[in-house]
């Protein structure tokens, strides 16, 4: 019986680890992005957030068909309220295969998607 409480203890524990006092957060890494629904991939992709300047390089290089635009790795850069991020996919030649808007904000532990494509082109 100890040893169970000792375990759920520890878990709890490491969950609320980096998080706001009285907040727990969830093991989950979170990212927003698309899935290329054309012939050929992607050779790159590259978000800017429209209200600091900044360029957000996703962890994720894309799974198959899927693209992550920002994940949460980015969390401190954004704002609570959502931040407008400028998402433009390009081929290997750098010519413009779709430029879209993403809206994404944050909690106290993960990003949080407001709106944006599912699909692309």
């Amino acid at each position: 019986m100890l040893k169970n409480r000792l375990i759920a203890l520890s878990a709890a524990s490491f969950l609320a680890f980096a998080c706001e006092e009285g907040v727990f957060c969830t093991q989950e890494f979170r990212s927003v992005g698309f899935n290329w629904t054309g012939a050929s991939l992607p050779d790159s992709v590259y978000t800017v957030n429209a209200r600091t300047g900044d360029t957000l390089t996703a962890l994720d290089k894309g799974y198959e068909t899927y693209f992550a635009v920002v994940d949460d790795s980015h969390i401190k850069s954004l704002s609570t309220e959502g931040d407008s991020l400028k998402t433009t996919v390009l081929d290997s030649t750098g010519a413009v295969l779709a430029s879209v808007w993403y809206v994404v904000g944050r909690d106290s532990c993960h990003i949080v998607f407001r709106s944006g494509p599912e699909f692309l082109p």
